[in-house]
């Protein structure tokens, strides 16, 4: 069963997470030609992953490259 829930602000471990996960992608994305993402993509991921959420996405490669521990749906 998939709910929406909306919430106010990031709070700033997301922001964190975000940008670490960015530059390790980008690292692997260079040696395994892998294709450009938007930092929003790991906004939208870490924001998942602190809250403890799962996430629904009809492209989730760069999901659980990025974020291995989350629960992604595809």
């Amino acid at each position: 069963q998939f709910s929406i829930r909306l919430q106010d602000g990031m709070p700033l471990p997301v922001w964190e997470l975000a940008g670490e996960r960015f530059g390790l992608y980008a690292q692997k994305r260079r040696k395994a030609r892998l294709p450009r993402r938007i930092l929003a993509d790991f906004l939208i991921g870490s924001h998942a992953l602190f809250h403890g959420l799962r996430l629904a996405t009809f492209d989730p490669r760069p999901y659980r490259l990025a974020f291995p521990e989350l629960e992604v749906v595809p």
